[in-house]
């Protein structure tokens, strides 16, 4: 039986053209060797799931070599359990991403964890403390 935390649907994808220059405006950055973390708070509800964002560019291959980076990546976000509520995780792939299987990326993405809960503990406080109307200086 699949639960609904390994599903992927509407609500755990970033869409809008709007969202994607958001987060790689305002969001912090994690570096693996093969892919690029941006993450960002999620813009209105704060308690909604952590949405995943996948960019892959044509210099990686060919329609079939990128389908299959996008799917790897959505296998790993499926697999993880650490990124908080609230999180806009976008994942670019960079060269060498085509070769890896779905093992050695998750091997990867496990090991920039500490950095991504990190980030994304750092972006939701950022994005908390915008939302609050200091007092006026004299």
């Amino acid at each position: 039986m699949v639960t609904k935390a390994q599903t992927f649907g509407r609500e755990r994808r970033v869409r809008r053209h709007a969202d994607y220059v958001r987060i790689q405006s305002g969001s912090e950055r994690v570096t693996s060797r093969h892919f690029y973390f941006l993450v960002a708070p999620t813009l209105g509800s704060p308690i909604g799931p952590a949405r995943l964002g996948l960019i892959v560019t044509r210099k990686l291959g060919g329609a079939v070599v990128r389908n299959r980076i996008k799917r790897v990546c959505r296998d790993c976000f499926r697999r993880i359990d650490w990124v908080p509520e609230g999180t806009d995780l976008v994942v670019i792939a960079r060269t060498g991403a085509e070769k890896l299987s779905a093992t050695d990326a998750l091997a990867e993405w496990d090991r920039v964890r500490p950095l991504i809960r990190k980030r994304s503990a750092q972006a939701l406080a950022k994005a908390s403390n915008k939302g609050h109307l200091s007092a006026p200086s004299r």
